[in-house]
């Protein structure tokens, strides 16, 4: 679909991937028989295979509230012949027997009620067949013109980006830039086509307000679409926001979509599908931890939960958000995404289908992340939170520099104390200072990681995960009569009371052997 169309009463949205990404078959296709081959997929003899996943349904109630969409056309590429169905999840649409090609139109009018997705099904005759391509059309009536910018700010994460750029800029028409925080890249690491800005270390909301500044004085651009740098994205999410912004209604001509957060390590979860920031300060994600290869997950996926944030890694907005220098505040990172969205009281709806793969937040967290989300929390909470003071912020600050503290990590303590004295300082301060050479101070608060054979050589121990004592699930008395030199804890899932009565503490990141030793200071 392309990213910029005027008029027309049909259109090809988008196709569905036959390809799956590695480890997540069921999030693209479900069958028996059935096997990727060359592009397509390949049928044995009286193969079944279902489109009722996260790449292959549509999220038909969502298409008949928010677009002009009447009718949806299922165009199959095919060898051999197929009984082809179009089903929801509680009922058959239509069907017709296909063979070499053809197509099943379905009105949305005769769509039941309630429905959520519709999806196709093929039933391959008793010779096989093989499905070369599966691509949805739609009637429509046309009530504004779209033209996207797509915006990725980078430091330092060179291999990851010139891949997502080298691929999504053969796939999109979108106009790309990219925002070079770490200034080592150059023109001819992307295509011609491609904006490259080198810029200073600002961050993520430094680097983004960059990205929309230049967007906009490209002139016509309608839509923003966000994406981290350190993601894994199938092109069937872009097309997908992309085609549904182009055929919205004009009373949700201002509408969001975000894309759900799927993990790196187990690509069939889902970290948040959108969140709410609540007035007392609370904030929930929505679909957290689901199975999305379980089709029931998928369906409450579908509920419209009262987003009013979304995660940046993959954001597609209107550019009007940023008319007249309304830009993310200079956060540097964390909250900035959540701030923004409340500041534009942003209208934000998720679709199926549309996600990229992020790795867990744990694994990247460290002491200037501490004092970001810190800082920034406060400000958020002092911004639009109801009834917050001061005396809260001070008890906030100091339930997260006591646990630090307890868990031995000293330096992690000391970014959580920056953090909340320079929120003291207000809005004004973050806008004057310096936030590249800020953030080079904060990164020698970080901890050095360790491999476990390196710990064992320097303190004669070596973690292992039977050695996690006590067990961070189950709260137990510890006897101080037991005292223990050294603890082992996973630094995911550690408890502060887990390091009661021992000496040294061994923070583990056990999905990749390291870890760091920190050991009890009276004086800190």
């Amino acid at each position: 679909m392309p990213a910029e169309h005027i008029c027309g009463m049909k259109v090809e949205l988008f196709s569905i991937p036959l390809t799956p990404r590695e480890g997540a078959r069921e999030l693209y296709f479900r069958g028996e028989g059935v096997r990727p081959e060359g592009g397509g997929l390949v049928g044995e003899k009286g193969a079944v295979v279902s489109f009722d996943t996260f790449f292959g349904a549509i999220s038909v109630e969502k298409i008949k509230k928010y677009t002009s969409i009447s009718s949806l056309e299922f165009n199959f590429d095919i060898i051999g012949e197929f009984l082809a169905e179009i089903r929801t999840e509680e009922s058959l649409v239509a069907s017709a027997t296909l063979s070499e090609s053809g197509s099943i139109t379905v009105s949305l009018s005769d769509i039941p009620s309630g429905a959520k997705l519709i999806y196709p099904v093929l039933r391959a005759n008793e010779s096989g067949g093989e499905l070369i391509d599966l691509n949805v059309s739609a009637a429509y009536t046309p009530c504004f013109a779209t033209k996207c910018a797509l915006i990725t700010c980078t430091y330092k994460r060179e291999e990851q980006v010139k891949r997502n750029i080298a691929y999504l800029s053969y796939k999109t028409d979108c106009d790309i830039i990219v925002v070079d925080n770490g200034k080592t890249l150059s023109q001819s690491d992307f295509p011609a086509d491609v904006m490259l800005i080198p810029n200073s270390n600002t961050g993520g909301s430094g680097g983004y307000k960059r990205g929309m500044e230049a967007a906009l004085q490209l002139g016509g651009i309608t839509h923003f679409l966000l994406i981290d740098d350190d993601v894994e994205v199938d092109y069937a999410a872009v097309q997908r926001a992309l085609s549904f912004a182009s055929c919205l209604k004009t009373e949700y001509q201002d509408l969001s979509v975000a894309g759900s957060m799927l993990y790196m390590d187990k690509p069939m979860y889902q970290f948040e599908a959108g969140g709410h920031f609540y007035p007392d300060g609370s904030q929930r994600g929505f679909g957290h931890f689901l199975d999305l290869a379980d089709t029931k997950n998928l369906l409450l996926n579908e509920q419209e939960n009262a987003i009013n944030y979304g995660g940046w890694w993959f954001m597609l907005m209107p550019s009007k958000y940023a008319a007249k220098g309304n830009f993310p505040l200079p956060f540097f990172m964390k909250y900035d995404d959540v701030e923004y969205a409340l500041r534009c009281k942003q209208r934000i709806i998720t679709l199926n289908g549309v996600g990229i793969w992020h790795e867990k937040f744990e694994a990247k967290y460290n002491s200037t992340a501490e004092y970001y989300n810190v800082r920034n929390y406060l400000h958020l909470c002092e911004m639009y939170a109801e009834n917050f003071t001061r005396k809260k912020a001070l008890k906030f600050a100091k339930k997260r520099i006591k646990a630090k503290l307890r868990r031995r990590q000293y330096k992690m303590a000391e970014a959580a104390r920056r953090g909340y004295e320079d929120y003291l300082k207000g809005l004004d301060y973050l806008q004057n200072l310096n936030a590249e050479q800020n953030h080079k101070e904060l990164c020698k608060l970080n901890y050095d990681y360790i491999s476990y054979d390196e710990i064992e050589r320097r303190y004669g121990v070596r973690p292992a995960d039977n050695t996690f004592y006590p067990p961070w699930r189950i709260k137990i008395a510890v006897d101080p009569t037991t005292r223990k030199k050294y603890v082992f804890t996973d630094k995911f899932y550690d408890k502060p009371w887990q390091y009661l009565f021992t000496k040294y503490a061994v923070h583990c990141d056990s999905d990749n052997n390291c870890g760091y030793v920190t050991y009890k200071n009276r004086t800190k």
